[in-house]
């Protein structure tokens, strides 16, 4: 009873100084602002996406007669869906890019990433929800919470208060709930008008999936901003004033937000580094160079490729042997790169136990869709339809070889065989995916919100 009677006088001072009004309605605003830009940009995005994707598969079937490799090297592009979360969480995609090109002998990396066109704000990052609840959140929390213990132990109404037989957790918890439900004023109607967008956008098959998402979305930011509550009132037990409470909790709030993340990136570049392009580039040509000298000679004899020592008959046959083995080696190299990359983000997700943000913004993309664990996914999906591609390709040279052993490029494909190569069509993993690749970050999360809860416990007054 005396925690709901704290909670109560709590949240109708909240509401009368007009600190909600201001504070949250700037914040409204700007969540507003961030959602309906992201409804725009996926609306936009996707529209694009499904026409460039269709286009690119009908120029394909549309090919005219003409030597299959001649069509392996032109190849085809495939595209990267934005998930319906996105609007809420872009998470890596406008640094990671969205196209594949899909040709012969080569992995492609995805191109045209949209911050190669960015100014140089977007280091500050994009105008996102998730962006907005992540860096400014915990700034709300702060002006809302800030002399929540200081403030009654400057009036003198503390000890009046502790005189009544208060007990600090129920002091406690009457604070927390009371910054709880002024949150909850806020912040629950844009949930619920994000969710409908959300849903809106997703196809009906998806549905159910997303609405488990978006149900990990909210339970996930729940207890980012029940740590960052925690953490208020905890400062604001141990600090004398509320000037002091104020200013210890900025400076927490400057480092967390753009300090720590960047000392911890570059940690974790330093501990798990990662090729550079021109390294990548070098390593892998040596490797495949190296490769194919090895299958050549093991399944022709021959030490030069596409050399007048191997039959214009067998070329078919030599670019299947030459397709096969590089696959391994581009498997090796981009695995390499790929888990050096994964290896960066779950050193930083543990660093989420002291920086939160740390952890929720690597389970808030995870839950997304939007991380690099869901993009590695489709990455794979793409080489894996660039391989059907190239293998349809070879098998159909070895069947049309030409007996004579000189007219290998007179060979034309048609229509018919352009039609054998399947469309690209990608569906994202599940939820499920997403919590087994980011159950570091919900620990670390978990942690961090438990050290704040203990911390503020400990900091609250115990006598009068």
């Amino acid at each position: 009873m005396k925690t709901l009677l704290i909670a109560r006088r709590e949240y109708v001072e909240c509401l009368r100084d007009g600190r909600l009004l201001w504070a949250g309605g700037l914040t409204v605003l700007l969540l507003l602002a961030a959602l309906a830009v992201g409804w725009q940009n996926r609306v936009a995005v996707e529209s694009e996406r499904t026409a460039a994707q269709q286009l690119d598969y009908q120029d394909w079937l549309a090919q005219a007669e003409r030597h299959p490799h001649d069509a392996a090297h032109q190849g085809m592009h495939v595209f990267k869906p934005l998930p319906p979360l996105a609007i809420v969480d872009p998470g890596i995609t406008p640094y990671v890019g969205s196209t594949l090109w899909l040709q012969a002998h080569r992995q492609s990396e995805v191109k045209f990433r949209p911050a190669q066109d960015a100014t140089g704000l977007q280091r500050f990052g994009n105008l996102s929800m998730a962006w907005v609840l992540q860096i400014l959140g915990p700034l709300l929390v702060i002006v809302l919470g800030f002399n929540a213990i200081a403030g009654e132990r400057e009036q003198g109404t503390l000890r009046q208060l502790m005189s009544l037989g208060v007990r600090p957790r129920q002091l406690l918890a009457g604070k927390a709930l009371s910054l709880a439900a002024s949150l909850g004023t806020l912040l629950l109607p844009l949930a619920v008008a994000a969710a409908g967008f959300v849903a809106a956008g997703t196809p009906p098959e998806a549905r159910g999936d997303t609405w488990l998402r978006v149900l990990a979305l909210l339970l996930t930011y729940a207890l980012y901003f029940s740590t960052m509550i925690f953490l208020v009132l905890a400062v604001s037990g141990w600090a004398k004033t509320s000037r002091i409470a104020l200013v210890t909790l900025l400076a927490i709030w400057i480092a967390g937000a753009t300090l720590m993340p960047r000392a911890a990136s570059d940690l974790a570049r330093e501990w798990h580094p990662s090729p550079t392009r021109v390294e990548f580039n070098r390593n892998l040509d040596d490797d495949l160079s190296a490769e194919h000298a090895r299958a050549w000679q093991s399944h022709f004899g021959v030490d030069k490729r596409w050399g007048a020592d191997l039959p214009l008959n067998r070329w078919g046959e030599a670019l299947q042997v030459d397709d096969q083995a590089g696959y391994t080696v581009l498997d090796r190299h981009f695995g390499k790169l790929w888990n050096a990359f994964a290896d960066q983000q779950r050193m930083q997700e543990w660093g989420g136990v002291l920086v939160p943000l740390l952890a929720v913004r690597a389970l808030s993309m995870a839950v997304a869709g939007t991380d690099f664990a869901h993009h590695r996914d489709f990455s794979v999906a793409a080489e894996q339809q660039r391989r059907t591609m190239q293998d349809l390709i070879s098998h159909d040279l070895i069947h049309h070889a030409d007996p004579l052993g000189h007219q290998h490029f007179s060979y034309k494909a048609g229509p018919e065989f352009w039609a054998t190569v399947p469309p690209f069509t990608y569906a994202a993993p599940p939820l499920g995916f997403a919590l087994r690749e980011s159950w570091r970050a919900q620990l670390a999360l978990i942690a961090a919100c438990l050290l704040a809860g203990v911390l503020a416990l400990v900091a609250m007054p115990r006598r009068a």
